[in-house]
């Protein structure tokens, strides 16, 4: 996951008025001894809204719980991958409760290295939750971990009203009008792209447009064995449309995978070099906070037109929190407790505003409270139901594969669509082979 978790200011708002009160970090006697009621909480520490958000919601639970104590140790999300894994695989020990990003449960779940969450939990997990947030928690039927987000790429597009009133053009509606405003809105000088037009070519970007229109199409680039299929008819359309929107149509280029840069379409959109770019609700912050941008003025957050009528797209399982299995059975019970909290629907919507996510429970996730309190998620939550799980999979590798070919058919290295999707094929397929 190549992504800067980002607060909304509406978002922040509501968080404010919560009382923020950490407990000490750094306390490691979080199962030490009978009666003990302390929980170490292992997070990523790249925003502090977040940080905020669990420091209130643990508050409010030791409030609520007398004796109980919660301490969180967090890290930059850079290495909080590393650090988990040498955790939770290993005898070295960490924490009781782990933040865990949902493609790695594909990792850990099978491991062995994470408690089972208990069948009333699951039960209402499998009722409530969308099924995509937690699919990569699951093994053999079971449940380790509580998805707390729906984590959608699909769908939003970010558009730059600006270049859009200047060059007299609307937000699309179909497919064919977003094609179309592309190629108007995009500007060269000389070599040199000024305006990228639609700019989906990132880490996220072409992996997710790419699967969503194979869906839309009514293919499927997984076969019932969970080998991936990409020599259809419907992956053939949709790489060679991809594909045609950089090398003639030129509505983007290929600098957002190829140039090495952190720099994303969505923050050159806020720069103005870009007017188009499909990404998840989470970019919106940036635009208000860091580039001080008006809403709906200046940027404003679209429905994405999907590659034809059928609305379906792939989604990854997102931030989630696991259990350690190692904890003796008291503390795992404690720690589910302050879990089932969690999810609760107050809980779960206080900490995806401050987030600026969307909620993993379905109820939550259409209420009209939630989108009140977070309008710019209503592009999204009419689509929701249309999510398939991306599949049981490490997903950044599989986002690697899709760019490394989808870069170097772009180049020229292979002779046909055709002969890139097969090689896409057989890398991917290695990802699925039992070791």
């Amino acid at each position: 996951m190549k992504r800067k978790i980002l607060s909304v200011l509406i978002a922040l708002t509501m968080v404010a008025t919560l009382c923020f009160t950490m407990t000490a970090c750094g306390d490691k006697e979080s199962s030490g001894g009978d009666g003990d009621k302390t929980l170490t909480v292992w997070i990523h520490n790249d925003e502090d809204s977040w940080t905020k958000s669990y420091e209130s919601i643990a508050d409010n639970y030791m409030k609520e719980n007398e004796g109980v104590k919660i301490n969180f140790e967090s890290f930059p999300y850079d290495e909080y991958e590393t650090k988990i894994q040498t955790a939770l695989m290993s005898d070295e020990g960490g924490a009781d409760v782990y933040e865990l990003w949902g493609g790695w449960g594909v990792d850990f779940a099978p491991s062995g290295a994470l408690a089972q969450v208990p069948e009333d939990m699951e039960k209402e997990i499998r009722d409530e939750a969308y099924e995509c947030t937690y699919g990569a928690l699951e093994n053999d039927g079971k449940l380790y971990g509580i998805p707390l987000e729906f984590n959608i790429e699909c769908g939003g597009l970010v558009v730059n009203k600006n270049i859009l009133n200047e060059a007299g053009v609307s937000v699309p509606k179909t497919w064919d009008e977003l094609v179309d405003a592309a190629q108007k809105l995009t500007r060269t000088e000389g070599k040199e792209m000024t305006v990228k037009g639609f700019d989906f070519v990132n880490w996220d970007g072409v992996m997710y447009l790419f699967t969503s229109m194979i869906l839309s199409q009514g293919g499927q680039y997984l076969n019932d064995d969970g080998t991936f299929n990409f020599t259809s008819k419907e992956a053939k359309t949709a790489f060679k449309e991809l594909a045609d929107l950089v090398q003639v149509k030129k509505v983007t280029n290929m600098a957002g995978l190829d140039d090495g840069s952190d720099i994303e379409g969505y923050q050159e959109l806020y720069a103005g070099q870009a007017a188009m770019v499909p990404r998840g609700p989470w970019v919106i912050a940036e635009g208000i906070n860091d580039f001080e941008l008006e809403y709906g003025k200046d940027f404003s957050y679209e429905k994405m037109p999907f590659y034809s009528d059928k609305k379906a797209f792939a989604a990854e399982t997102g931030w989630s929190m696991g259990v350690s299995s190692s904890i003796s059975e008291e503390q795992q019970e404690l720690a589910f407790d302050f879990l089932n909290y969690f999810f609760s629907d107050d809980v779960i919507m206080s900490h995806n505003l401050a987030c600026g996510q969307i909620p993993a429970k379905k109820k939550v996730a259409q209420s009209e409270d939630y989108v009140k309190e977070f309008p710019y998620a209503k592009p999204l939550v009419g689509i929701l139901d249309g999510a398939q799980f991306i599949g049981f999979f490490n997903t950044d590798v599989f986002k690697e594969n899709v760019n490394d070919v989808f870069s170097a058919y772009i180049s020229g290295k292979y002779s046909s669509v055709d002969a890139a999707l097969k090689k896409l094929e057989k890398k991917c397929n290695k990802m699925t082979e039992k070791k």
